[in-house]
């Protein structure tokens, strides 16, 4: 036997030997009688402690029923003080709801006050904002002038001297030392004076003659009219019962007729030096000493007469401008009979021709060159142009001027400024260009530059938007968004100009005229003196000898005849058959 089993057997022993005592002690009834008092003192501890409890609830019932009577006594004197507190809270109740309603009243008076105070503040404001819209909106109109505007120097009130930019040399006015004299040209003499020797040059003793001869001239000038008289023999014809005479030349139709240089000088005073019809018939008649008194009629019929005879130089004009590969063309306004008409100038440098409309738009573009021209126009952002041509260059003149507009006007604003000097760095950049044009890569640099300007005219018009009394900025950034191209197109094409200077300075002669003349009688005579204007710009620019001379060939040519329906032979007579009748 092992040690485990040892151990097991001896504790199974002892806790059976227990279990037999235990078992003796019952069937003795030992156990029962010990239990019994076990239970017994168990009782009475049980029943003392009941008891305590009882006694202690006795107690506490009669401490509660005292302590209750003693709390609905203090109770009762709480409910007095409360019903006091309540009344005089129900006082102050009451005058504090009296107080709410005049508050209340007074409120409203106030609520009424403050709505009127508003609205007065509101209208208050809106006027205020509107005169300074409106005060916006004059002083640019007043800041208007030709330096930031379309408008031209000479209507500019009060205009300030344009300044002389070049650099003084000290020098005096007048040729210079150093430089070829130009004399004036001497002429054959047509009468000699012989001055007379002074009594101190014949003292033999002193002065010695030379045997040369010093001479000057003084040049004057005469008007002296001719006349030709043609001579025809008449005749008296016994079939028809007149007399007639042989036809006398082409223009001899009067009993006096003026010849061309007659009507040449009194054309180009006209016509080329703006002179009235009344003051150039005086001036003829004042050189002439009264031997001419042309009338004003046959001064002011002299610009049909030219325009008719001038048909083919105003037909090569009109070739010569649709063959040329870049165009400008503008308008100005004409004064017709108390009436605005407009002008249309067409010029490409070489060619210039002035076309005479009742007004502006297509139906001014009619019958122009600009109609059916396919090449490149340069104009000042007329929009009607831009349905005629293959491409559009705006003026960037104008543009410059608007954006000094805009910087006089909109001080808060940088984006004008930057793009004014933006345009002024590219047309330098144009002038000083080769025949080939501006390099690709500053075109492109150009452009983004261009580009960037004008994002930050967005953002700055975004933040401060346009006032409704002032847009030309904000409409000038909407038409450089719209128009890049037609902006740009000068950088990329050598053939295009910047500018649309050269129509200006072309409109400039007609403005002449129209502020000579006030206004015209007639469209018809406004379109002869545009027809004129055009073969007289093209004998300036075409660099003829003389001007004068020029004139003179047109007028001594016949004017085109009409055809003439002949419906009887009476209607068929010699015109110098009549004259004689």
């Amino acid at each position: 036997m092992n040690d485990r089993e040892y151990f097991l057997t001896t504790s199974l022993s002892y806790r059976l030997r227990a279990a037999q005592q235990e078992l003796a002690s019952f069937r003795s009834g030992e156990a029962y009688v010990k239990l019994r008092k076990d239970y017994e003192e168990i009782i009475r501890g049980l029943n003392l402690t009941v008891k305590k409890l009882r006694k202690e609830r006795d107690d506490f019932s009669f401490s509660r029923k005292e302590i209750t009577g003693k709390w609905m006594e203090v109770l009762e004197d709480v409910q007095k003080e409360h019903e006091k507190e309540v009344k005089k809270l129900k006082k102050v109740i009451a005058e504090l709801l009296d107080m709410v309603a005049s508050l209340k009243n007074r409120n409203a008076e106030l609520d009424e006050k403050r709505k009127k105070a508003l609205h007065d503040y509101y209208e208050a404001a809106s006027k205020l904002e509107d005169a300074q819209g409106l005060i916006v909106k004059l002083t640019a109109q007043a800041n208007h002038n030709y330096e930031n505007s379309s408008l031209p120097s000479s209507k500019c009130i009060g205009r300030k001297k344009i300044t002389n930019n070049r650099e003084k040399t000290g020098k005096k006015p007048g040729a210079q030392p150093g430089h070829p004299h130009h004399p004036r040209k001497p002429m054959k003499p047509d009468k000699v004076v012989e001055i007379k020797t002074e009594e101190k040059l014949k003292d033999s003793t002193r002065y010695v003659p030379t045997g040369n001869i010093v001479s000057r001239q003084v040049i004057g000038i005469s008007v002296v009219p001719t006349a030709t008289e043609y001579h025809a023999a008449e005749f008296y014809d016994k079939k028809k019962g007149r007399n007639v005479h042989s036809a006398f030349p082409a223009g001899v139709k009067d009993d006096v007729n003026y010849g061309e240089s007659m009507k040449a000088v009194l054309f180009l005073l006209n016509s080329r030096c703006n002179v009235s019809l009344e003051k150039t018939a005086q001036f003829v008649s004042d050189v002439t000493g009264g031997a001419l008194s042309p009338c004003v009629g046959m001064i002011n019929g002299l610009c049909q007469e030219f325009s008719s005879k001038s048909k083919e130089e105003q037909d090569e004009l009109f070739k010569a401008l649709l063959d040329a590969p870049v165009m400008h063309v503008d308008g100005t306004s004409a004064r017709v009979n108390g009436n605005n008409n407009n002008v249309v100038v067409c010029s490409n440098g070489e060619a210039t021709m002035y076309f005479a409309r009742e007004s502006k738009g297509h139906a001014g573009v009619k019958g122009t060159p600009v109609e059916t021209f396919g090449g490149i126009l340069i104009h000042d952002h007329e929009a009607c142009f831009y349905s005629y041509g293959s491409d559009h260059q705006e003026c960037m003149v104008h543009i410059e001027r608007y954006l000094k507009d805009s910087i006089e006007n909109e001080k808060n604003l940088t984006w004008n400024r930057r793009m004014l000097e933006l345009i002024q760095e590219m047309i330098h950049e144009n002038n000083l260009a080769p025949a080939e044009g501006i390099a690709d890569e500053k075109t492109a640099e150009f452009e983004a530059r261009y580009d960037e300007i004008v994002r930050k005219a967005a953002q700055e018009y975004e933040d401060e938007p346009p006032s409704d009394y002032y847009r030309d900025g904000y409409n000038l950034y909407l038409r450089m968004v719209e128009y890049k191209h037609n902006h740009l197109l000068f950088l990329s094409n050598p053939l295009v100009a910047p500018d649309n200077n050269l129509c200006e300075r072309k409109a400039r002669i007609i403005k002449g005229k129209i502020n000579q003349a006030i206004s015209l009688r007639s469209l018809e005579h406004l379109t002869y003196f545009c027809e004129c204007l055009s073969v007289l710009d093209h004998f300036a620019t075409d660099g003829a000898d003389n001007l004068y001379q020029a004139v003179k060939e047109i007028f001594k040519r016949q004017r085109p005849v009409k055809p003439k329906i002949e419906k009887s032979e009476s209607h068929n007579t010699d015109i110098s058959e009549q004259k004689a009748g």
